[in-house]
């Protein structure tokens, strides 16, 4: 689905620096099985989203209600558990965020805001806002970004984080910063076909993927039109 810019994904910008020394190279795509170059080894990925991960949480705060981050999480996981990247440690967790919003970190971390639950219809429907963002991670959209990223300050961040010697709380406001932005339509429309067929493969229908962008398009117009 062609996400609208407030469910654009996070991080990312910051993973897609190209600057990580040392990790550059050929690397089997787990979706396409084509190559790609690439800057950041699988590890570096998981390690990049597992030092950012608090910081999200820091900043948004994490919803507290425990009966329905257990059952996104369990949601999340059947889908990974058919996805492409089945082997990944994939964490699912809500924000305590008004704002409309899903995204992903580079290693199998997604996000969901209470926000954008309250929009939603069905577990269908959720269950394609997590498959597009699975879509992402499986496809390491964030790594393939590297080639073309320019943003030399935000990859003395990333180096930062995955040395320890980082400043933490301004990569986190760096990663808000990129959820406006995205990745390019390619990717997203990867992602769409991505989750449609992670749905399928669980037994939920596909066209939920089309219910979803259909709800989140009206919304994005609607507050389009509140803000003139």
């Amino acid at each position: 689905m062609t996400i609208p810019p407030r469910l654009k994904l996070a991080a990312l910008a910051l993973a897609a620096t190209g600057v990580l020394a040392g990790s550059g190279g050929c690397a089997t795509n787990p979706v396409t099985g084509g190559t790609d170059i690439v800057t950041m080894s699988e590890a570096q990925e998981i390690e990049l989203g597992r030092k950012m991960h608090p910081q999200i949480l820091q900043q948004y705060g994490r919803f507290d209600d425990e009966p329905l981050q257990q059952y996104v999480s369990e949601v999340g996981q059947r889908i990974a558990a058919k996805s492409h990247r089945p082997n990944l440690q994939y964490t699912f967790t809500v924000l305590d965020g008004d704002e409309v919003n899903a995204f992903a970190l580079p290693g199998g971390y997604v996000y969901i805001t209470r926000g954008i639950m309250a929009y939603l219809n069905s577990e269908a429907e959720l269950a394609a806002v997590l498959g597009h963002e699975i879509g992402h991670v499986t496809a390491r959209h964030s790594v393939r970004q590297q080639a073309g990223a320019t943003a030399a300050g935000v990859g003395a961040m990333v180096v930062g984080i995955l040395t320890g010697s980082g400043d933490l709380a301004n990569v986190a406001n760096m990663a808000g910063g990129a959820l406006i932005s995205g990745y390019g339509r390619d990717m997203e429309l990867e992602a769409d076909k991505l989750g449609a067929e992670y749905l399928n493969r669980i037994g939920y229908e596909p066209e939920a993927m089309i219910d979803v962008v259909r709800l989140l398009k009206n919304q994005e117009m609607l507050e389009v039109q509140m803000a003139r």
